[in-house]
């Protein structure tokens, strides 16, 4: 791949400026950015100046603002390395001569091969799907090792929230296999991919989401009518009990999850953020299971026990059905957050020959992003020069982090009518 790839930055690096239709047309990427770096850095706060700020609003506009400049970092990043250089430099333009033809230039023929070298060296996409599969094993194998020790903490018990916890597990271990393959078939690519899945199978995994949060709620609306059940049927006197083995179970498992809930909470992928939700819900989930049977127990109230399993049902529930709307929002094209339109349009107004941005749209595909862009040339622009500079914008978008798509649109005046009729206004 490098072999490919320096001959193109080479003959890139020797292209001189061109004349045409008398409009000045640089001969590398850079020579139509201006970016100066870090030029924003001065508004960041750091952690321990927002941990001093004693109200909590102003601690979460300074929060948000180090997320906002963290995005300009990234611009400015994808903006200062090679990837403009080398779009920019895979296309042929020469100045428009009176007597002949439009002449090739030999960067053109190894315009194919360019396109399928990397530009920033291993993606962050690649290291994101490397990071996520670690959690993902991780994951299994924790909830294999929960699901054995309730399964026999539960018989050794006859608690009904003890129960609801076993239950939570073997739908823990179900959600990760879901995931899991969700996963695996959106990563696993061949020559038929591009034509089966055009804009590729990321969506995988927020559909297994959205499955498993239906499982989970149907899983536990059985629990809530167990619960309910032991509640309100008479005749039944049994009180519930918690093993000694049940009791450490349950105090392993809080541990344990809080660890994988912090872990994972820094995952941007939906699937680990789902895996992430899960672990915090377990966190809460268990430490009710291990205290409300174990003081009906010492209170000797029977009622105790399966009326905190129906309230851990119902917290259950409600969080998953916030998950479900969430990813189906998602799927849906719901629109991105501003901090998402901010790295957009603050990338965008850093090329010189980008006189005005007409129109804007960033929405979700489910985890991931398309972007449409409308911006304004002059008009002087020759045909040659306004497609290098379309293609080396979106290039550069794309290489965002969780863009999946971006589609330029180039136009001479934003007087003119929006020719987005199929949008679903």
């Amino acid at each position: 791949m490098a072999s490919s790839t320096s001959p193109i930055l080479a003959s890139a690096k020797r292209r001189r400026p061109t004349m045409i239709s008398g409009t000045f047309h640089p001969a590398l990427g850079h020579d139509m950015i201006h970016c100066p770096p870090q030029q924003f850095e001065s508004f960041r706060k750091s952690a321990d100046e927002i941990k001093g700020i004693s109200k909590r609003q102003v601690r979460a506009f300074y929060e948000r603002q180090n997320e906002i400049l963290d995005g300009l970092l990234e611009v400015e990043g994808i903006l200062g390395s090679k990837l403009p250089d080398t779009v920019f430099g895979t296309f042929s333009r020469q100045p428009i001569l009176e007597d002949g033809p439009l002449l090739a230039s030999p960067i053109a023929e190894n315009g194919d091969d360019a396109e399928r070298q990397p530009l920033l060296g291993e993606s962050k996409e690649k290291q994101r799907e490397r990071a996520d599969k670690i959690a993902l094993n991780v994951n299994i194998a924790v909830n294999i090792l929960l699901l054995g020790t309730k399964g026999f903490a539960v018989l050794l018990s006859s608690s009904v929230s003890l129960l609801a916890s076993f239950v939570d597990s073997a739908l823990d271990f179900l959600s990760t296999l879901i995931i899991w393959g969700a996963a695996l078939a959106s990563n696993k690519k061949d020559d038929s991919t591009r034509f089966v899945y055009p804009t590729g199978k990321k969506r995988f995994e927020p559909l297994g989401v959205l499955i498993f949060s239906v499982c989970m709620i149907a899983s536990f609306s059985q629990v809530l009518v167990e619960s309910l059940r032991k509640l309100f049927v008479t005749g039944d006197d049994h009180l519930g009990t918690v093993s000694l083995f049940g009791k450490i179970t349950m105090i392993a498992t809080i541990v344990i999850k809080s660890v994988i809930w912090i872990w994972c909470a820094k995952f941007q992928s939906s699937s680990i953020q789902a895996l992430a939700q899960d672990a915090k819900n377990d966190v809460f989930f268990n430490t009710f299971s291990l205290i409300i049977p174990w003081v009906g127990e010492l209170l000797s109230i029977k009622q105790l026990d399966p009326l905190g399993g129906a309230f851990l049902s119902i917290y259950i529930i409600v969080e998953w059905i916030r998950t479900l709307l969430e990813n189906f929002t998602k799927l849906s094209g719901k629109i991105a957050s501003n901090e998402h339109h901010a790295r957009v349009l603050y990338l965008v107004s850093k090329f010189n020959p980008v006189q005005e941005i007409s129109y804007l749209e960033v929405y979700h595909v489910g985890d991931e992003l398309i972007v449409e862009v409308d911006i304004i040339l002059p008009s002087s622009t020759s045909l040659p020069y306004a497609h290098d500079v379309g293609e080396t914008i979106q290039a550069s978008i794309e290489a965002l982090e969780l863009v999946s798509r971006a589609y330029v649109h180039l136009d001479y005046s934003s007087d003119n009518p929006a020719q987005h009729g199929g949008s679903g206004v």
